[in-house]
């Protein structure tokens, strides 16, 4: 018996194993189960990597030399699954889906990449931090989340079919399910490596915000290197003392003069110094 249909009808898989087999099967993630008469019972949540903000949907396959159910509520899914030529065995049409399942995955990587490349090209070219910047770093850093969790889990399938435990496979099936199974440990691997790259243009332009700060930071300081001698002056001459200066006739100008003197002078210093 062959059918493809919804998640609805989930609970057909009874038919097919025990009780505890079909409670693993949606309390877990992920499973690949090799069951006896050369059986698989597979469940998996889809990611589509073009769209990885999309809610994740699960699918479960179970495939025996007899019968092959397919659930899932997923669109593409589907469409690739009835796009698997049906003249051929359970088993091949097993292998051709997950095969047409990461067909193009590495061009999605490739354009996953090139986001990646063109927004370290804007930090590196614009003059001063942008807040948004912040929400594209992190909205791509659990976009490759989403996308690493999804290959752990084929890879964990798909190194579970070529192993061929229960000899459902022929020669030729297991050959090319050996060949999934690199490919899907490339995608993981293209993924992780996508992660470093994200976390270090991340480093990156927090490297770029602490110089932005230090920069504001040693301007206050250096305004405030500047006036200190001002707040000197203005105790000095502020105690409840009588000071000579106080019946000079040129007392209050030579005061202004002094300090406008000491704040060019604590200027040129700091410019000497190359301090601003």
């Amino acid at each position: 018996m062959y059918k493809l249909t919804n998640m609805n009808e989930v609970e057909l898989l009874k038919d097919y194993v025990d009780s505890d087999l079909y409670t693993r099967l949606l309390a877990n993630r992920h499973v690949c189960f090799a069951l006896e008469e050369g059986a698989y019972l597979i469940s998996f949540h889809f990611c589509d990597i073009k769209n990885p903000s999309i809610r994740e949907e699960r699918i479960c396959i179970y495939c025996s030399d007899t019968d092959f159910l397919f659930l899932t509520n997923n669109a593409l899914c589907e469409k690739l699954m009835r796009e698997v030529d049906s003249n051929k065995d359970h088993y091949a049409q097993l292998v051709g889906f997950f095969h047409s399942l990461t067909a193009n995955d590495v061009y999605a990587l490739e354009k996953t990449e090139d986001r990646i490349i063109s927004l370290e090209d804007s930090l590196l070219v614009e003059k001063s931090t942008k807040s948004y910047r912040t929400a594209q770093i992190i909205g791509l850093r659990r976009e490759l989340l989403q996308m690493k969790r999804y290959y752990e889990q084929l890879t964990m399938i798909t190194s579970e079919l070529s192993e061929n435990e229960n000899k459902a496979f022929s020669k030729e099936l297991q050959k090319r399910m050996a060949t999934l199974d690199r490919r899907v440990d490339y995608l993981l691997n293209s993924v992780l490596h996508l992660r470093e790259y994200i976390t270090q243009v991340r480093e990156a332009y927090q490297a770029q915000i602490d110089i932005e700060q230090n920069q504001i930071m040693k301007v206050f300081t250096v305004i405030t290197a500047v006036f200190l001698p001002l707040t000197l002056i203005v105790g000095w001459f502020g105690m409840n003392l009588q000071m000579p200066e106080y019946s000079w006739s040129f007392g209050y100008v030579y005061v202004i003069l002094l300090s406008v003197v000491v704040c060019l002078a604590t200027v040129i210093f700091f410019k000497l110094k190359k301090w601003f």
